[in-house]
């Protein structure tokens, strides 16, 4: 733990250093000229001389306005400082949420007790080139995760509360899932999270504030609603082969066209999911988030940034590794199906594979900068990943017919 702490100190005054210089991709520039009535989606397309004359820093010359209307309006207070502040405040900004991220990680994701092998994990996170490399380039990843989880401890607590203070849950969470949909590539697979807790009374009232924004943002910028969905596709649809593990960026290496077309194969994967998710039975609430987090990276445009949340499906991964031991066990004479030890768990191959996604994804990757054959390597251990535990979740679900919800 030593060891991790000290790298994962490291690791934290490198991103942060990055941050304060590089960090451009806050999209606090495609917000600030959408506060200022002007169409930040058409400066995308076609890029004028406008942005100078706003005094705009060099890296923010080339915007690349891919999130919708209603997301940049989560940047407002943000765009009431000049951009260096503004960095600083979006730097502090991530900071504050990666430790509220590994609260609630620890709140959702692992019995009590169990508090040091949750810091081993975060820590490993905040070591990895990801993490660090997401905060120094200014993404949202860690900002829309926490309010995704934040959202899903608030639904578990609305569950047990009185009548008003219920609903005044229930609007909280579906709130928090709101604007945790600012990196929509990462939590509109996991909002199928909803769907199968049948919580619609969440999902839905999530998406009124999408809607009505993004009405207020055609009127505000004189331009139609459908054009406040069409265009911000349009800049997105750029980026579709500029990923790094995802299904975009794997046929973009094709052939360029081919990523464009990914957008098909994305909405094939989430109509399985949805699928999926409708078929598994109560309590498999972390394995089951575990499973569309991980595809969650594959399925939709990321870049090797976003890959830190690896990290945090070490717990869903370890539930359902040890329910197939104990599946494997159950039928064998003499065996105890419960007795399950850590190291026979950490000598599975399922445990083996997502070890060697974790150090592969983590380290490796930038001891050899981003090689090809680095990069090739973390596809197919991270693909692996990502379809054996799924189909060993599936395995288990009518092994394992826990009621508790946890």
């Amino acid at each position: 733990m030593l060891i991790l702490a000290a790298l994962a100190l490291i690791s934290l005054i490198q991103g942060c250093k990055n941050a304060v210089m590089y960090s451009q991709d806050f999209q606090w520039d495609a917000a600030k000229v959408l506060t200022l009535r002007m169409n930040p989606y058409d400066l995308s397309l076609n890029p004028t001389d406008e942005l100078k004359s706003l005094g705009y820093e060099d890296y923010y010359l080339q915007m690349e306005a891919n999130q919708f209307p209603s997301l940049l309006w989560i940047l407002y207070p943000y765009t009431l400082l000049p951009p260096l502040a503004a960095r600083y405040a979006w730097l502090f900004s991530n900071l504050v949420f990666t430790a509220v991220l590994a609260w609630l990680f620890y709140r959702l994701f692992f019995e009590s007790g169990y508090r040091e092998e949750c810091i081993i994990v975060v820590l490993a996170m905040i070591s990895g080139m990801p993490w660090r490399n997401h905060i120094g380039v200014g993404q949202h990843t860690i900002f829309a995760l926490t309010f995704f989880l934040l959202s899903v401890a608030l639904a578990e607590r609305s569950k047990d509360g009185p009548g008003s203070r219920k609903w005044f849950l229930i609007l909280l969470s579906a709130l928090c899932l709101a604007v945790s949909f600012f990196k929509y590539t990462l939590t509109a697979p996991l909002a199928l999270y909803y769907v199968y807790k049948r919580r619609y009374d969440i999902l839905c009232p999530a998406l009124v504030p999408h809607v009505l924004l993004t009405a207020f943002s055609a009127v505000w910028l004189n331009d139609s609603f459908i054009n406040m969905i069409k265009k911000p596709l349009e800049v997105a649809s750029w980026l579709a082969g500029g990923g790094s593990l995802d299904i975009g960026a794997v046929m973009g290496r094709i052939t360029p066209d081919l990523a464009s077309k990914s957008v098909l194969l994305t909405a094939l994967f989430m109509a399985l999911l949805f699928v999926y998710v409708l078929m598994f039975p109560a309590g498999f609430d972390r394995e089951l988030l575990t499973v569309l987090m991980l595809w969650s990276m594959v399925i939709t445009y990321h870049r090797i940034y976003d890959y830190f949340v690896l990290a945090l499906c070490a717990p869903g991964v370890w539930l359902t590794v040890s329910a197939l031991i104990r599946r494997k066990s159950a039928g064998v004479p003499g065996s105890v199906a419960d007795d399950i030890s850590v190291k026979r768990i950490l000598k599975s191959p399922d445990m083996i594979l997502y070890l060697a996604a974790l150090l592969v994804i983590f380290y490796l990757i930038r001891v050899f900068h981003e090689a090809g054959f680095i990069m090739a390597a973390a596809g197919v251990l991270y693909y692996a990943l990502t379809v054996l535990t799924t189909i060993g979740l599936w395995r288990i679900k009518s092994f394992e017919k826990r009621e508790d919800g946890r």
